[in-house]
């Protein structure tokens, strides 16, 4: 599948929980046995038929893998981006009914995909911005319940075969915190599992800065970022511009300041082609949006695409260890 088909058929188709230091911010008994007694002989041995073996399922490793986008999760959902909590949780139900398991962007990029159980199909959850409805904790490091984190966390506990992991873009103050609330945050949330990812320091239109000023806003965040946890090694676009030297995405910076991104994530706005896919490009990496604006219905949104990729042999499908992969087209039609 070559680029272009895959590009046009996308032209086709508040938490309640107080944190010191932050404020909202716009758009990981034994058991007994018994004895057989002296005066009987003991029974005769049973012999039961050993289970079959599960039938080995076979996979499409260049079926595509859906990459969703998301802002905030507000329960005034206004803006275009905005999803609500109860709408958040919906998606998960239907993540998880249809069979999709959550990875990292980072696993994506690096084709780290063996988590992935037979059966099922990668999914990466993303979140832009660092808004305090993605993620808060408060003073004993306990994460708001109606936050994003907080709604997948107690899905997890419901469904621990769909683990609570994501990757979150974050700015110069990460979901609305500065200072130690800040570095705790980013510690809390890396330890959750999830990836910390790049967003710059401060958002904005990288086609209007100079060279220079792109890898100061890239390092300085990366620096900033790996004070604290491992330094960001992928990056999400804002605005979804590309600045005019496209190299200074992948590396730049020096010292506290370096950075190299494996991964570079873009706006929309259709499935990404499959990491083994000669399609994948791990520098321009497509995004669903995913909203509740017009009851999430709109043409290239979450819902419109997961009805698509339901059809046989477009999505990735991960297989056993005994079976064959197999290759479907990969191409889910727009209509």
């Amino acid at each position: 599948m070559r680029r272009r088909d895959f590009l046009g058929l996308a032209a086709a188709a508040g938490v309640g929980v107080a944190t010191a230091g932050c404020a909202d911010i716009p758009a990981d008994a034994e058991p007994v046995i018994a004895t057989n007694s002296p005066r009987h002989s003991p029974p005769p041995a049973r012999t039961t038929a050993s289970k079959p073996a599960p039938a080995p399922v076979r996979g499409n490793q260049l079926g595509v893998v859906p990459v969703l986008m998301h802002h905030r999760v507000v329960p005034d959902a206004t803006g275009e981006y905005d999803m609500t909590p109860a709408f958040f949780r919906a998606e998960l139900e239907r993540l998880h009914r249809e069979k999709y398991f959550p990875i990292r962007t980072i696993d994506l990029v690096r084709r780290n995909l063996s988590a992935v159980p037979a059966g099922r199909t990668p999914v990466v959850l993303t979140f832009d911005d660092g808004s305090p409805s993605q993620f808060a904790i408060d003073s004993a490091a306990r994460v708001a319940p109606d936050c994003a984190v907080g709604i997948m966390l107690d899905f997890h506990a419901e469904h621990p075969d769909f683990p609570a992991v994501a990757s979150f873009y974050v700015n110069r103050n990460p979901f609305g915190c500065t200072g130690r609330d800040a570095d705790r945050a980013l510690a809390t949330l890396h330890t959750l599992g999830c990836e910390i990812g790049n967003h710059t320091m401060d958002h904005p239109n990288l086609r209007t800065l100079s060279d220079a000023q792109v890898r100061a806003q890239i390092g300085d965040l990366a620096g900033f970022v790996g004070r604290v946890v491992p330094r960001p090694r992928t990056f999400a676009l804002p605005l979804g511009v590309r600045p005019r030297n496209r190299s200074t995405l992948v590396t730049g910076g020096s010292g506290s300041s370096r950075y190299r991104n494996e991964g570079v994530l873009l706006v929309g706005a259709n499935p990404c082609p499959s990491p083994y896919h000669r399609d994948f490009d791990p520098m321009a990496i497509p995004r669903i949006r995913c909203s509740s604006r017009d009851g999430g219905t709109g043409q290239l949104e979450l819902d419109h695409w997961l009805d698509r990729l339901a059809r046989p042999g477009v999505r990735y499908v991960a297989a056993s260890d005994r079976a064959g992969v197999g290759g479907g087209s990969g191409r889910p039609s727009a209509g």
